[in-house]
């Protein structure tokens, strides 16, 4: 019951503050697959970066940034759901492709990353998030 308070916690609190969430995650543990997109460049840069507002968010994947505040930039939509009782997924879509997965664990603050550029789920690997609110 407490992990269900959390995940919806989680779901809902950028509805009731007026700063920003931040999630800081480094690479714990990175896939090996050739199918991970080299515009990443993941292996160096092993970082994901998610800061979100009521309003805007933007995602940075390695190298690959999109923002929702780039005016000029392409399309982009975002939801989040609970995908089990102690993680939040957040889906997000570019020129109304399907990107990224990002799963949280909101216990211990791990994320699994995924890529779906290629149509079929691509692990981008495992990140240890550090979590906080601006």
């Amino acid at each position: 019951m407490k992990s269900i308070f959390f995940v919806t916690a989680m779901l809902f609190s950028s509805l009731s503050f007026a700063g920003q969430r931040v999630f800081d995650c480094q690479a714990t543990q990175l896939s090996k697959s050739p199918d991970v997109s080299e515009d990443f460049n993941i292996q160096k840069n092993p970082t994901v970066l998610l800061i979100e507002d009521a309003k805007n968010w933007s995602l940075n994947v390695g190298d690959y940034s999109v923002s929702t505040l780039d005016k000029n930039g392409p399309a982009l939509a975002r939801e989040s759901s609970a995908a089990s009782d102690t993680e939040v997924r957040y889906d997000f879509w570019v020129e109304a492709s399907y990107e990224f997965e990002l799963v949280i664990n909101v216990v211990d603050h791990t994320a699994k990353v995924y890529w779906w550029g290629l149509g079929e789920q691509t692990e981008i690997g495992t990140f240890q998030c550090e979590v906080s609110v601006k």
